[in-house]
């Protein structure tokens, strides 16, 4: 480089340039933007080769693709139902406690007797005053309230309801609603003879329908008294 065609800032102080250079700036400054341009387009096109949406084009909130569809997890052939609105209450658990049910009534403490209990546990240790009675019969024929009857002499507190039986052997829900023994049910009382003597009575109330008389059978095999009840009209 000469130092006398420039300035102390550089800048060109020297005689004016030949037409054949000026020419081939030009050329070369009209040929680089091409250059610039065509490579800029290259590389966008090589862009959409490998990602359709280019990174500076701007898209919508509600057009972004975080997750994938039910459609893509779950298949076409499965319907997914999407609710916004819960519709069970708010006083409702979702996950329901375990309900018990009840299928019978049972006493939740020992009725008041006209004997005292302690009397009824000694005779339960003296076999030889202890009597099991079978009550057998045929469907409505008096069984459940003959030990009702027992059970009104011997519990004070225990009485029916105003214009219903007691039928306190019926311990299951459906019984009391169909009025009719299912099953075959025992009773204990201390009761006396004409004597005097009193003896620890295990009375079993037998149903008395066709379909259960095998129970029937079954409980007055293993009794030492049997007591068939029989209707009759006169």
């Amino acid at each position: 480089m000469d130092a006398d065609l420039y300035d102390e800032f550089g800048n060109y102080i020297g005689p004016q340039l030949d037409s054949d250079s000026e020419d081939e700036e030009e050329n070369y400054e009209r040929q680089e933007p091409e250059a610039i341009e065509y490579n800029e387009d290259d590389a966008m096109d090589e862009g959409r080769d490998e990602d359709e949406i280019p990174q500076t084009q701007i898209v919508l909130h509600e057009d972004k693709k975080y997750y994938p569809s039910a459609e893509e997890v779950y298949g076409p052939d499965v319907e997914t139902i999407v609710q916004e609105e819960d519709t069970q209450a708010l006083t409702e658990p979702i996950i329901a406690p375990v309900k018990k049910k009840k299928f019978s009534y049972v006493e939740q403490e020992l009725p008041h007797t006209k004997y005292d209990l302690e009397f009824l546990a000694d005779l339960m240790d003296n076999t030889d005053l202890i009597r099991n009675v079978a009550l057998i019969g045929h469907l409505h024929h008096g069984k459940t309230s003959f030990v009702d009857s027992l059970v009104e002499q011997t519990h004070p507190d225990v009485r029916a309801r105003e214009g219903t039986n007691l039928r306190y052997t019926d311990t299951l829900y459906t019984e009391q609603e169909r009025g009719v023994s299912i099953k075959a049910t025992p009773v204990t009382f201390v009761l006396p003879d004409l004597k005097g003597k009193s003896f620890l009575m295990n009375i079993f109330d037998t149903p008395g329908k066709e379909n259960t008389l095998f129970d029937m059978l079954t409980w007055a095999s293993n009794k030492a008294y049997v007591k068939h009840f029989i209707s009759v009209i006169l």
